[in-house]
């Protein structure tokens, strides 16, 4: 044997040593939590935009003035985020620890969660400590971790929901327990109502023996828990706002965002074109003519779709695309805030941009390799497929409304999975191991 050889061999050894030690699991997770924190504490971010938004209604709720903007009650926004921050605010008191805890928590959840999924569908201890390595050291979400979004919230909530209804497909209390985490998590992003259907038809996939009157009865479970946890917010908006709104009042602007002349395949500023001027609402009348403002928007963009079919259906290739091309969204706030460190945040986004390539590059591999295993009826790789329900979600979300790379931070942690199912192919190593996989 070479001297090559023998290094790469014991090189291999060592990793593996590292990799299945009893302390590399906790050891990972505060190594992930200590980058994250020690960047949002270095390199604090004033919050903007939504982020702004969101934390003043959380205030406003916190103080007692209920959800309302400029003294009109509001639904514009879903009140899910707001009102965990103001939860949150009412614990910590000081607002950069109150987001930082929500954020810090949330962060920890989902890797616990990367390693449960890993464990539980490929079956593979190597793949779950690989794709945990890979999330600890992810630049984007580590960039998101002291911003007042949703993103790491809503992705550690939708993740546990989706882990409750596996765990659970044939347990009525955990079903309960997941609809009532995807209310939380609808009430954070609306279009989370849609994703348990998907989710149910494809646990009928990928479990030969689940049936499919399971599947439906579980799906019918879900949604009637996830209903009563939504519905008496549907309550409040009809009471105040004069008609049924389940969630919110932004479906409309997600729409045309997606339909208009001057589409882009993603978000633009669209209150100072043609698009806006259409609707007939004064944009300093957005607020309190909110509801007629979302009725007119989407009868605006259903006309237009009517009108421009083909349009907007070559449109939809292009928007899922956009949602896939890049990774910066993380680093907008440092670019704002810190233009004295453009270079440093400029070379960031390109490690990041390189880390996500190779992340994507994998995933669509190992998508081919899983529709092989369905088709063929393959376990457990088979059961992999399951790891493409929130990145098919978010996709087909983009194609219909806008493609904004922020909707794909969702979908990362399972990639992060998906590719190191992979990689681990490509090693091809003899040390690989699997845990017992649990009965269907």
């Amino acid at each position: 044997m070479s001297l090559t050889t023998n290094s790469a061999t014991a090189s291999t050894g060592s990793f593996q040593r590292v990799l299945y030690h009893p302390l590399f699991i906790p050891a990972c997770i505060a190594i992930g939590l200590t980058i994250r924190i020690s960047v949002a504490l270095l390199a604090p971010i004033e919050p903007v935009s939504d982020a702004a938004w969101y934390l003043a209604r959380a205030r406003e709720l916190l103080s007692g003035m209920g959800y309302q903007e400029g003294g009109h009650p509001t639904a514009y926004w879903p009140i899910g985020w707001p009102a965990i921050m103001a939860g949150s605010l009412a614990v910590f008191g000081s607002q950069p620890v109150a987001i930082l805890a929500i954020n810090t928590l949330s962060a920890a959840l989902i890797m616990w969660l990367i390693i449960w999924f890993a464990r539980e569908l490929p079956h593979n201890e190597w793949v779950a400590r690989v794709a945990l390595l890979a999330y600890v050291f992810y630049p984007n979400h580590i960039a998101y971790h002291g911003a007042a979004n949703s993103e790491t919230t809503y992705a550690a909530l939708s993740m546990l929901a989706l882990m409750l209804l596996i765990k659970g497909r044939e347990k009525v209390w955990l079903l309960a327990i997941c609809g009532c985490v995807f209310g939380v998590a609808t009430l954070v992003k609306p279009q989370t109502i849609a994703f348990p259907l998907g989710a149910v038809l494809a646990l009928g996939i990928v479990y030969p023996a689940y049936r499919w009157k399971q599947a439906l009865q579980a799906g019918a479970v879900v949604y009637l828990v996830l209903l009563l946890v939504v519905l008496p917010w549907s309550a409040r908006n009809y009471a105040v706002l004069g008609e049924f709104v389940l969630v919110s009042t932004n479906g409309g602007t997600a729409l045309i965002l997606g339909a208009n002349d001057q589409v882009t395949g993603d978000h633009f500023d669209y209150q100072h074109t043609p698009v806006f001027e259409q609707l007939g609402i004064p944009w300093e009348q957005r607020v309190e003519r909110q509801v007629e403002l979302n009725r007119r928007q989407k009868e605006v963009a259903k006309n237009w779709i009517a009108d421009n079919t083909g349009e907007w259906l070559a449109w939809m290739p292009k928007k899922a695309f956009n949602l896939w091309l890049k990774d910066t969204d993380g680093f907008w706030s440092f670019d704002r805030q810190y233009p004295n460190a453009t270079f440093a945040v400029r070379a960031s986004q390109v490690i990041n941009q390189i880390y996500y390539a190779v992340i994507v590059f994998f995933s669509a591999i190992c998508a081919v390799l899983v529709a092989k295993a369905i088709i063929l009826r393959e376990s457990p790789l088979m059961r992999a497929g399951l790891l493409f329900c929130m990145p098919i979600f978010v996709t087909l979300l983009a194609a219909v409304f806008t493609g904004q790379i922020r909707y794909h931070h969702a979908a990362m942690p399972y990639l992060m999975i998906c590719s190191s199912i992979v990689l681990q192919r490509l090693t091809q190593t003899n040390k690989t191991k699997k845990i017992v996989p649990a009965k269907d």
